[in-house]
C-alpha cells in the first residue's frame, strides 16, 4: 500500500502573515491542528520542544491565513519589552497592510520615549477595523513577561486582534483567565507529535512508497517527534526495511547524533550532571517532579529545572490530568542520552534501576516493579514487593516468570517468597513438577524453621510463602492447615495499633483466602478475603486483586450481583492491572447469559493470556458452553485428558470436582449412561456435585425415589452455594412431580426459581431432562411462581439431557459398521469387507451419525468409546 499526501484544506487566500516562514518541502498537511489555529481563538498557544513541528505548523496556518498579521521571531536583539515592540511596528508598517483606522502606526520614538507604552499599544488595538494576527515564535526567549501583559490590554479593547505564541516553556497566559476573560486555547505537546499515518506521508517525500509496517516502525523509534521523523526518513533508501535490528540500531543511532547536534554537546561539568541526570530520569516515563528527583539522586528543585530545560531541547513534554504534572520523555530520547551522557558508575546505575522500581511500585505497578527489580538482580527489593503484592505479581501471569529463571538459583537461597515464586515458574515452564516441587518444599522447609525465630511482619510472611509452597505443590492438608491458622490469627490483630504492615497482612489472609477457595471452602474463603479487603490502609493494586478474588468467588458460588458489585469496585479503584480471577469472575458471568459465543471467546482469551492454573479453572466452563451448544463430543477427550495429566501442576480439589462434573455432564449428554456412573467414583463424599450428579442420572433413569433421596441428603447441608442448592432443588421437584407429590414440586421449585431470578442464574435449568422442563414451566406458569420474563428466558436454555428410553440404540449392523468407521477403513473398503455396496455403507454411516450426534469419524468415535458401543 502506498501513501500520497492528499490532504489539505484547500483553502486559498490573497492575504498571509508577513514574516513567516516558507514551509519546507517535507511539511506534511496536518489539517485538525491547522483548523484549532482557525478557531478564531482570541489566544492560541503552541506549546513543544525542539524538533516538534510548532513553527512548521503554525506557517502552515499562516500561509493561508484569511487574515492579515506579522509574524515576529524573538530572539537577543528582540528580547526586552521596547525591542520587541519597536520591532513589531516596523514589520507592521513594512508589510503595510494591517487594516487601520487612519493607519495609525506607534513611532519609534513614542516607543522609546519614557511615558505610557501601554496606553500606546491599547490606542493601536482600538484602531483595528479587521482581523489581524501576531505570531510571536520563540516566545520563551522573551526576556520581560510584561510583553504578555500588554497582549492581555490590547485583548481587552479590540476582539479583531488574534495572537498566537509559539514556545518551548510555559507562558503566562492561562487557559482559562479570571472570570473568563479572555479566550484562550492551547495545542499541546502530545498533539504536536505525528501519527503513524503522518510518518508515512513525511516518509514518503524520502522513498516515494511506504507501506504501514515501516511506518510502524519508524513511529516506534521517532515517537512521532516530527524532527526525528523527518530525520528517520532521510536516512530511507527505498529498500531499507529496517527488517534486522542491525540496521534499526544504525537509523537511531545517527537519528541520535543528529539530535545531540541539535540540542547541544555537554561541555561543562554542571552540564554532564544535566546530562547524566536525563539519563537515569529517563528510566521510566510519566515521572513526577518528586519521582525524577529519586531517580535522578538530586533535589526536587534541580529535578524541576532540569525537565524543563529537557523540555526545551525537545527530549519530552510536560503533561497533567488534573493531578501533579508529569513529564514524558519521546522514545528516542534515551539514544539521545547514551551519546550524550557521561557514563555513571555501576553503583550509580544500580541505585538508579532500584529507584526506577521503587518509584513504579509506589505508583501501585508491583509487575513492573518487580520485573525491574528481578532484571537488575535488586533481590531484596523484589522478596520485599513479593512480601506485599505475591498475588498481584504471580496472578496467572506466564510473562511474570521468565525474568527470574534467568537468575542464578544460588542468589536466591535466602529469599523464600522468590524461591516460591521460582518452584512455580519451574511446574509451569522449566523441568516440571519433580524440580517445581524440590523448590516449593525448599521454601516451606526455611519458611517454617524461621517461623520460630521471627514475629511480627516477618512472621506473616513466612506464613505466606508456606501457604503458597504447600498449595501449588498440592499439599492441602496442611495447607488448609496454616489457612485456618492465619484466618483465626486475623481475627485477632488490632490493624489500628500498626502491629502489622497492612499490605502484609492482607497478602497473608488473600493466600489464606485462595487456599480456602482451591479446597473448596467458599464459605471460608469469602470470609478470609472480605477480612483482607477490610484492612485499612492496603495499595489500591492489593484492594484491586481482592475485589477480582472475591468476583471469582462470589461468581463460582452461584451469586453473580455479588460477583458484579465487586468487579465494578473494582474498576473504581482505578487500577488497571489485569486480574485473571477478575476475567474468571466475567466468563462465568457470560455463562449465564444467552449470548454463549461471547462466552467461548471470553474463555478462550483468558486461557491464551493465563497460566496452567486458570486454564484448569476455565476448562469445565467451556465444556459447559460447549454441551449447551451441542459439542459435547469435542469436550469429552479435553475434560478426560485434563482429569488424567497431573505431571506439570497440582489439581485444587475444588476444580478437580468441577472436572468431575464436567465429565459426568457430558457424558450424560451424549448418552453415554454407564460411563457417567463409573465417573461419579471420583467424587468426594460429601462433594455435594455427586448428590447433584445422582439425582440426575437418576431421572435420566426414571428412577424418581433415587433422585428425591439424593437431593435430600445434600439439601440438608447448610452450606451449600446457591448454584448447587438450585440445582438440588429442581432435580427433587421433578421427581417430586412425577411422583404425585405437586404439593412438593411447588414448594422446591418455588425456592429454586428464587434462587435463580435473585441471583440471574439461567444454567441449573440446562441439567432438567427434557419432559420435566415442560412439566415445571407448566406448573411455575399455573401457579405464578415466577415473573414470565424468567421462565421465557428459562425456556430459551438448551436441553442437554434426555430420559433413558429416548436414547436410540444402533443395530447390531450399524455397531458392525461402526467399529470399522472407527478403525480408520474407507466406506469401499467396508463395503468389500462385508459385501455391500459403498451406497449401504454410507446410508448406514448417516444413521449412526444421526444417533450419535456425531459429525465426524472423530466425534462418533468419541461417542461410541463415551458409550461403551465398541465393547460390546
Amino acid at each position: 500500500m502506498s501513501f500520497e499526501d492528499s490532504s489539505g484544506d484547500g483553502r486559498g487566500s490573497d492575504s498571509s502573515v508577513y514574516g513567516a516562514p516558507i514551509e519546507p518541502s517535507w511539511t506534511i498537511r496536518r489539517p485538525d491542528l491547522v483548523a484549532d489555529l482557525d478557531a478564531g481563538h482570541a489566544v492560541t498557544i503552541v506549546r513543544g520542544g525542539s524538533g516538534f513541528g510548532k513553527t512548521m505548523l503554525v506557517a502552515q496556518w499562516a500561509a493561508r491565513a484569511g487574515s492579515t498579521g506579522v509574524w515576529i521571531d524573538v530572539d537577543g536583539d528582540a528580547a526586552d519589552r521596547v525591542s520587541f515592540w519597536a520591532r513589531l511596528f516596523a514589520m507592521v508598517e513594512d508589510a503595510g497592510d494591517a487594516p487601520l483606522a487612519g493607519r495609525w502606526i506607534p513611532t519609534p520614538e513614542q516607543l522609546t520615549t519614557r511615558g505610557d507604552l501601554r496606553r500606546l499599544l491599547v490606542r493601536f488595538a482600538s484602531h483595528l477595523e479587521g482581523p489581524f494576527a501576531i505570531v510571536v515564535d520563540n516566545a520563551h526567549d522573551l526576556g520581560d513577561t510584561a510583553v504578555e501583559d500588554d497582549f492581555r490590554a490590547m485583548l481587552r479593547v479590540t476582539d479583531r486582534l488574534r495572537v498566537v505564541i509559539v514556545t518551548r516553556g510555559t507562558s503566562s497566559f492561562e487557559r482559562r483567565e479570571q472570570g473568563g476573560e479572555l479566550d484562550i486555547a492551547e495545542i499541546e505537546p502530545r498533539r504536536l507529535l505525528f501519527t503513524a499515518r503522518e510518518c508515512a506521508l513525511v516518509i514518503v517525500r524520502s522513498v516515494l512508497t511506504v507501506d504501514a509496517q515501516l511506518a510502524q516502525e519508524v513511529h516506534a523509534i521517532a515517537g512521532g517527534m516530527p524532527l526525528a521523523t523527518r530525520l528517520v526518513a532521510e536516512l530511507l533508501d527505498g529498500t531499507n526495511r529496517l527488517s534486522t535490528s542491525r540496521e534499526t540500531d544504525l537509523v537511531i543511532s545517527r537519528v541520535a547524533e543528529a539530535l545531540v547536534t541539535s540540542a547541544g554537546v555537554p561541555g561543562s561539568p554542571d552540564e554532564a550532571d544535566f546530562w547524566s541526570f536525563l539519563q537515569r530520569a529517563s528510566l521510566l516515563d510519566g515521572v513526577t517532579t518528586v519521582e525524577a528527583a529519586r531517580l535522578g539522586g538530586v533535589a526536587p528543585e534541580a529535578a524541576r529545572d532540569w525537565l524543563d530545560r529537557a523540555r526545551s531541547l525537545g527530549f519530552g513534554f510536560w503533561e497533567s490530568d488534573g493531578a501533579e504534572p508529569r513529564f514524558h520523555f519521546v522514545p528516542i530520547t534515551a539514544r539521545v542520552l547514551e551519546r550524550s551522557a557521561i557514563p555513571s558508575g555501576r553503583a550509580r546505575t544500580a541505585n538508579a534501576e532500584a529507584a526506577a522500581a521503587e518509584v513504579l511500585w509506589s505508583r501501585g505497578d508491583a509487575r513492573a516493579a518487580w520485573a525491574r527489580a528481578i532484571r537488575t538482580e535488586q533481590l531484596p527489593l523484589a522478596e520485599r514487593i513479593l512480601r506485599e503484592s505475591f498475588s498481584v505479581v504471580a496472578d496467572d501471569m506466564p510473562a511474570a516468570f521468565e525474568p527470574l529463571l534467568a537468575v542464578a538459583t544460588s542468589k536466591l537461597r535466602r529469599f523464600p517468597f522468590l524461591t516460591t515464586l521460582l518452584g512455580i515458574a519451574h511446574a509451569r515452564v522449566g523441568n516440571g513438577r519433580a524440580v517445581g516441587s524440590a523448590y516449593l518444599s525448599s521454601a516451606e522447609q526455611f519458611a517454617r524453621s524461621r517461623m520460630t525465630e521471627v514475629s511480627g511482619d516477618e512472621r506473616l510472611a513466612m506464613l505466606a510463602v508456606r501457604l503458597i509452597a504447600l498449595r501449588y505443590d498440592g499439599r492441602w492438608a496442611p495447607a488448609l492447615s496454616v489457612a485456618t491458622d492465619v484466618s483465626a490469627a486475623a481475627e485477632r490483630v488490632d490493624v489500628d495499633r500498626r502491629s502489622h504492615t497492612p499490605d502484609v497482612l492482607a497478602s497473608t489472609l488473600l493466600q489464606a483466602a485462595l487456599t480456602f477457595l482451591d479446597a473448596g471452602q467458599h464459605g471460608s474463603a469469602l470470609r478470609t478475603a472480605d477480612r483482607a479487603l477490610a484492612v485499612p490502609g492496603i495499595r489500591p493494586e492489593s484492594v484491586s486483586a481482592i475485589h477480582g478474588v472475591l468476583a471469582a468467588t462470589h461468581a463460582a458460588a452461584g451469586a453473580l450481583p455479588l460477583a458484579e458489585g465487586h468487579l465494578e469496585a473494582r474498576r473504581r479503584t482505578g487500577v488497571v492491572t489485569r486480574s485473571s480471577w477478575a476475567e474468571l469472575a466475567g466468563v462465568v458471568i457470560l455463562l449465564e447469559s444467552p449470548d454463549l459465543e461471547a462466552t467461548v471467546r471470553a474463555a478462550d482469551a483468558l486461557v491464551a493470556s493465563s497460566g496452567p492454573e486458570m486454564r484448569l479453572h476455565s476448562i469445565p466452563l467451556r465444556a459447559l458452553v460447549d454441551a449447551a451448544m451441542g459439542r459435547s463430543l469435542t469436550s469429552i477427550a479435553t475434560v478426560a485428558d485434563t482429569i488424567l495429566d497431573r505431571d506439570r501442576i497440582a489439581v485444587p480439589p475444588a476444580v478437580r470436582s468441577s472436572l468431575n462434573r464436567s465429565i459426568v455432564v457430558l457424558y450424560l449428554a451424549v448418552g453415554a449412561l454407564a460411563h457417567a456412573k463409573s465417573a461419579i467414583r471420583s467424587f468426594e463424599k460429601s462433594d455435594p456435585a455427586s448428590a447433584i450428579a445422582r439425582s440426575q442420572i437418576a431421572l435420566i433413569e426414571d428412577k424418581a425415589l433415587e433422585a428425591v433421596a439424593a437431593a435430600s441428603d445434600a439439601l440438608s447441608s447448610p452450606s451449600l452455594r446457591p448454584r448447587d442448592r438450585a440445582e438440588l432443588l429442581l432435580a427433587r421437584a421433578a421427581a417430586s412431580l412425577r411422583l404425585g407429590g405437586e404439593r412438593a414440586a411447588i414448594h422446591d421449585l418455588s425456592e429454586a426459581l428464587r434462587i435463580l431470578d435473585g441471583n440471574r442464574l439461567r444454567t441449573p435449568w440446562l441439567f432438567l431432562v427434557a419432559p420435566d422442563r415442560t412439566a415445571l414451566s407448566v406448573l411455575a406458569a399455573d401457579a405464578e411462581l415466577a415473573p414470565r420474563v424468567l421462565l421465557e428466558e428459562l425456556d430459551a436454555v438448551p436441553a442437554l439431557f434426555t430420559r433413558l428410553e429416548s436414547i436410540v440404540e444402533l443395530t447390531a449392523r450399524e455397531r458392525e459398521v461402526l467399529t470399522l468407521l472407527v478403525s480408520g477403513l474407507s466406506v469401499s473398503a467396508i463395503a468389500r469387507q462385508l459385501v455391500v455396496s459403498p451406497n449401504t455403507v454410507k446410508k448406514q454411516r448417516a444413521s449412526i451419525y444421526r444417533k450419535l450426534g456425531a459429525t465426524t469419524r472423530e466425534e462418533a468415535a468419541i461417542a461410541a468409546i463415551a458409550r461403551g458401543l465398541l465393547d460390546r
